[in-house]
């Protein structure tokens, strides 16, 4: 293992086999081999642990796995697809659609699959980094740049007593289990977010009889989902024409964000009792329009802000509710059980079949960065920092301390209709910092700890608001909006439009370059910050 001493070799620099590596095959990667090759980058690979492209869309095949977002804004901007088969789309036409995109841009080959990363180390004598894989084998890179995404790992493995003892069939909407068969079985299913609403109202259909464990109770808004006719699609195939109904759906966005960044504070923490007020009537009702049983309703209702949780298309999964052979479960789990599940109110119901639909390791989690996975220069933790301190990072990618080092969904990144949006807006910027670093004839570049600091403390002004909701009234919702901290460093508190002009116009001399000098590999210092504090 090469010794991070920050002191340069007097021997000629090792080079790295690739000039950036990229961490994840998904919708971040793919957008991220397109960008790179933009600014003339070629020499690039992208590496996956799974066993093919499209990230969530590889490994989320459950039943009636879709998007709950309009699918004409579930696309880049520069590979817009006119031809959606439903305004809401199915999981196999949106992977077909990212290997497409793939393949236009001629990435396959520049990607490895089942490649795990398990550690990254900066080499700071040769300006590279190691990248340590499970298989023992290492990858050298000038500039690595993660697009792992926004849930990182499935948590297939719950923190629920007496797991370790069951013995029927169980699995995650992550990996599912596609050889069993469902029809006639006793299913429960732990769990009642974004992926509970899709599958339990297919489960419901083959199921003997289907047990649903809720622990805190989610929003689940109406699904206009349609299929698109040929005059839909021949309009959003004009020219601008997706682009002008993405810009729609964009300009609401927008002025939401504006609302919540721009009200005066005394005048939003009024406004906002009363919006919760009106949200959850306004709520109540839906639910008793699609549930019949009253009890049931009433374990439906959040007594937490509104709009505390993401909330999602539900479609089916409230009139599923009213099935006989479907049963709504909220006293809590004590345990699970060799055969099936005790309840808090010691009832144990039998299962044939276990789904943990428990959620994932969020990016803004700090248990999500692992001490001793990312080291940077002079030993710097990524793990150990994000743990000990506030998630920070300059312009939502870069961290002081890691050179040449890029994250696509870090800190207040979540922005615009979906994910395609802020993670094109990030690259936007990481292209540059290595565009920049490369016309400098620079190997290595850091931002500057003032930069980032500056960038931090101007999230936290603008997102006073959203933070007091998000942290003050969001109690008892176990939303993924506060982490473990009890800080918000989710949503960026700006505007759409200030967010896409900062991508780029920001102060070059925000981060540090070093130049290595052919005449002299000792003196490659220059221009590079010698302090890790943030």
């Amino acid at each position: 293992m090469t010794r991070n001493t920050g002191q340069r070799s007097a021997t000629a620099a090792e080079q790295p086999q690739h000039e950036v590596v990229v961490i994840g095959a998904g919708i971040g990667g793919i957008c991220a081999g397109v960008k790179l090759q933009e600014i003339g980058i070629e020499n690039f690979l992208i590496i996956d642990r799974v066993g093919g492209l499209g990230g969530t869309w590889y490994t989320h095949s459950y039943p009636d796995a879709g998007c709950d977002i309009p699918s004409t804004t579930y696309q880049f901007s520069f590979a817009r697809k006119p031809d959606w088969d439903r305004f809401f789309a199915k999981r196999d036409q949106i992977l077909e659609y990212l290997e497409q995109v793939a393949g236009d841009y001629d990435l396959p080959r520049r990607m490895r699959f089942h490649t795990a990363v398990m550690r990254e180390e900066w080499d700071d004598d040769n300006a590279l980094w190691r990248l340590h894989l499970e298989s023992g084998e290492p990858i050298t890179a000038r500039f690595v740049i993660s697009a792992v995404g926004a849930y990182i790992n499935p948590k297939t493995r719950p923190n629920i007593p007496g797991l370790d003892s069951y013995t029927g069939v169980s699995m995650h909407p992550a990996e599912w289990n596609h050889d069993y068969d469902f029809t006639g079985k006793r299913v429960g299913i732990v769990g009642v977010g974004a992926s509970t609403m899709q599958i339990a109202p297919e489960l419901a259909q083959q199921a003997q009889h289907l047990d649903i464990y809720q622990r805190t109770p989610q929003v689940y808004l109406p699904k206009p989902d349609f299929v698109l006719r040929p005059w839909m699609q021949r309009f959003l195939a004009l020219p601008g024409g997706s682009a002008l109904v993405n810009g729609v759906a964009q300009g609401v966005i927008d002025s939401l964000l504006r609302v919540a960044v721009f009200t005066p504070p005394p005048v939003w923490k009024a406004a906002a009792r009363g919006v919760d007020a009106l949200g959850r009537n306004a709520y109540r009702g839906w639910v008793r329009y699609k549930v019949r049983d009253k009890q049931t309703r009433e374990h439906l209702r959040p007594d937490f802000g509104i709009v505390c949780i993401r909330g999602g298309a539900g479609g089916d999964y409230l009139p599923t509710l009213n099935r006989d052979n479907v049963e709504l479960i909220t006293a809590g789990i004590a345990e699970i059980t060799p055969n099936g599940i005790r309840g808090v109110d010691g009832v144990e119901r039998e299962i044939d079949a276990l789904v943990l639909a428990t959620g994932y390791e969020v990016f803004s989690d700090p248990e999500s960065y692992q001490p001793g996975t990312v080291i940077g220069r002079n030993g710097f933790d990524l793990g150990k920092f994000y743990n000990t301190e506030e998630l920070k990072a300059y312009y939502s990618t870069a961290v002081a301390g890691i050179p040449n080092r890029f994250i696509m969904v870090g800190p207040y990144s979540w922005t615009g209709t979906a994910f395609h949006y802020f993670v094109e807006n990030a690259m936007r910027h990481i292209a540059v910092v290595i565009d920049e670093t490369r016309r400098r004839g620079a190997v290595a570049v850091e931002v500057r700890p003032e930069a980032q600091e500056r960038f931090h403390q101007d999230m936290l002004r603008s997102g006073r608001n959203l933070s007091y909701y998000l942290e003050t009234r969001c109690e008892g919702s176990n939303t993924y909006f506060v982490n473990s901290q009890g800080k918000s460093p989710y949503i960026r508190p700006w505007s759409l439009w200030k967010t896409y002009r900062k991508a780029i116009r920001f102060d070059r001399e925000d981060y540090s370059y070093r130049t290595a000098d052919p005449a002299d590999q000792t003196s490659g210092l220059r221009g590079y910050s010698n302090s890790n504090t943030i």
